[in-house]
């Protein structure tokens, strides 16, 4: 028995350094396969947000609160086409190699609330949609509007 336990723990982690993603969660600015979809969570730094390689990704999803102020730490959930991609990313920035077609996406961002959204993913090219929370990230204090 000890070796079975054994050998499983040495295939979760073999696996897992593969990069494929078992859970949705996304290490920062490491493409992985998640529900058979390439995606990856990024955006943190402005190095990041200029790496060439986010181009070949149909669909950029940019969370931002107050202010225009970039969040992280969503859930999201995308579907359509026969695709279903359940994600968690740290970070701004969610990218998807998804095929053309339209989609539904369910976001959930800590200390922001639940949004839906629809994107369309273009044939070529990518298609950007920026989840707004408008209240999320507002600084309290005498001199913060509203």
């Amino acid at each position: 028995m000890r070796q079975s336990g054994c050998f499983a723990a040495i295939l979760f982690v073999g696996l897992n350094g593969t990069g494929i993603a078992l859970a949705g969660e996304l290490a920062a600015d490491q493409p992985a396969s998640v529900g058979g979809v390439e995606s990856v969570c990024t955006g943190t730094s402005l190095e990041a947000r200029s790496d060439p390689r986010w181009d070949g990704y149909g669909l950029r999803l940019e969370f931002s609160g107050w202010d225009g102020h970039y969040l992280g730490d969503e859930d999201v959930n995308i579907t359509g086409n026969g695709q279903s991609v359940n994600i968690h990313c740290a970070g701004p920035w969610i990218l998807l190699k998804l095929p053309e077609g339209d989609y539904k996406i369910a976001a959930d961002v800590a200390d922001a609330g639940h949004k839906d959204v629809t994107a369309h993913v273009p044939a070529t090219g990518q298609a950007r949609i920026i989840v707004n929370f408008p209240n999320a990230g507002k600084i309290a204090g005498p001199d913060s509007p509203g």
